[in-house]
């Protein structure tokens, strides 16, 4: 599509406007200069406009925007950390206001402008759904102007492209909504304007679709959406922390898969650095805050630091309805199976869906750790075979099928498992799905596959956080039942005649499970079921 190049104004030009008082040549200063206008000249902004009376801001909704914009700049320069912050809750207050005033704007960019806050300001507040009503309305209103057919005409608004798209890609990201999220990233790289002025929509979109692109497990997909970022200027580093931090997240996740806990550890500093403020990121913290100490550092610290995100960003109730909710309770559904809390996983299945495909790979982890190979197979093959699974979990439920059958002797089945997983690996270094293996049997498939060391010299150095078997021996499935009946209180006769066998028979069979569970009596037996997880609490 033609762009009409915009032609910056001069800095005299916009202090002339800025001194005069001319609201209308301000406006067309900040379309043309976007973010530079405040972080150029925020000291003469702000005297500027707080002449302007409050009514007469509410009809203008982008001199709003670049008032609150000149007052982040402003704390931004004193370290102002708090005013930092307090400027953007303005912004989403504003957002909000605005919605109701949509249909009232007769000025094009004055309803883009208060739109794109209104879906800023919804998704901030988690509420996709209105987040994305509003941008698909504002959408179609944009695209239904009269200057959409002529991309080349003067009426065409010069300030922000692309903005509006990116936005709602991140809405639809947030919401789980990938298909749609990837359309609108795409639309909004096309849409964006020339550097240096105008294309923050691009920067936007490469830096979400790397995250998206690295937790799906397409690790060069998002390799190349960072070197696309890497080629574009980026944003003022005071206004970064609001939309910048996916970038840094990606960068983070394919380090941890990839065996490089250092590069991971830095990044995720880095994170806690530069974004701030991007609280509707957290979900995402979590997942890749996860899969760092689950291999590389402390299962019950990374546990206490996602409860610290929950707490710090209102999410401490677990829910599962949002994509958000279901993404960071996989992190903690990660992280229990290396702190020795398989029980936890097939509570955390059974409460929910025990068939859900955001929970299956871990789901099937559990019954392993527990020693229920059979299970295993079975969760991780329906999952396989009843849902089209990301690549990453395509690969954690491969890993999942060559292990159960290694640890059930089947050593055929076990060998063409691991090497369809060794062939659905991102890249050579792809190591992360293999981390959480025994190194006995990561080294047994290798050989069995006739693969080479995944961890070639102990270049990856994991941690003890390898979810090995809970029990010595596995249940049988006639003492699981058993064992079930006295957890619900049956006495030995009472199992007896419930499946039909003698007394002597479930005594034995009793004995049996005292011994599997290192237990001596049945209350020892109860609670230790009930602490494997073998029971439901």
């Amino acid at each position: 599509m033609t762009r009409t190049p915009v032609v910056p104004l001069t800095r005299e030009e916009t202090l002339r406007a800025l001194d005069s008082g001319d609201l209308d040549a301000v406006e067309t200063a900040f379309d043309a200069l976007w973010y530079g206008l405040p972080d150029e000249l925020a000291d003469e902004v702000t005297r500027s406009l707080a002449e302007v009376p409050p009514d007469v801001l509410d009809r203008r909704p982008r001199l709003t925007h670049l008032a609150l914009l000149a007052q982040r700049r402003r704390a931004y320069a004193l370290g102002d950390h708090a005013g930092v912050a307090r400027s953007f809750q303005l912004y989403v207050r504003s957002g909000l206001r605005s919605v109701r005033r949509l249909h009232g704007l007769s000025r094009l960019a004055d309803v883009a402008s208060a739109g794109t806050a209104a879906v800023v300001a919804h998704r901030n507040r988690r509420d996709y759904a209105a987040s994305e009503r509003v941008g698909a309305w504002l959408d179609a209103r944009m695209q239904g102007a009269p200057h959409a057919t002529l991309p080349w005409s003067a009426a065409r608004p010069a300030g922000r492209p692309g903005w509006l798209s990116a936005q709602r890609g991140v809405t639809a990201m947030l919401s789980g909504a990938d298909d749609a999220a990837v359309t609108l990233f795409t639309r909004a790289a096309d849409e964006a304007g020339d550097r240096p002025l105008a294309h923050y929509a691009r920067v936007t979109a490469a830096a979400h679709l790397a995250l998206l692109s690295a937790c799906r497990g397409h690790h060069r997909l998002a390799r190349r959406h960072l070197r696309t970022l890497r080629d574009e200027p980026p944003f003022p580093d005071w206004v970064a922390s609001v939309h910048m931090g996916a970038d840094v997240l990606a960068t983070a996740q394919l380090a941890v898969h990839e065996g490089d806990p250092e590069s991971a550890r830095t990044a995720l500093a880095d994170y806690a650095r530069v974004a701030p403020c991007r609280a509707d990121l957290w979900a995402f913290h979590a997942y890749v805050l996860a899969g760092y100490h689950a291999h590389y550092g402390d299962p019950l610290h990374g546990l206490r630091e996602i409860d610290e995100l929950r707490l710090l960003h209102g999410a401490v109730d677990r829910e599962t309805e949002t994509a958000a909710g279901r993404l960071a309770l996989r992190g903690e559904a990660k992280l229990l199976l290396r702190a020795g809390g398989a029980a936890r996983v097939l509570q955390l299945a059974h409460d929910h869906d025990p068939d859900a495909e955001w929970l299956s790979t871990h789901h099937a982890w559990a019954h392993l750790v527990v020693g229920e190979n059979l299970e295993a197979v079975s969760l991780a093959s329906a999952a396989l075979r009843r849902t089209q699974p990301s690549p990453a979990d395509a690969l954690e439920l491969h890993v999942v099928m060559a292990v159960a059958h290694l640890r059930a002797g089947r050593d055929d089945r076990a060998r063409s498992w691991f090497q369809r997983a060794l062939r659905l690996r991102a890249t050579p270094e792809h190591v992360g799905p293999f981390l959480g293996m025994r190194p006995e049997e990561r080294e047994t498939l290798e050989r069995l596959a006739g693969a080479p060391s995944l961890l070639p010299g102990g270049v990856v150095r994991v941690r003890h956080n390898v979810a090995g078997v809970a029990l010595t021996e596995r249940l049988s499935p006639r003492e699981r039942a058993v064992l079930e009946a006295l957890c619900e209180g049956c006495t030995a006769e009472q199992a007896a005649a419930r499946f039909s066998v003698s007394v002597n028979t479930v005594r034995t069979q009793i004995r049996n499970i005292y011994r599997k569970l290192g237990v001596s009596n049945r209350k020892e037996a109860v609670a230790a079921a009930r602490e494997l997880g073998l029971v439901a609490a």
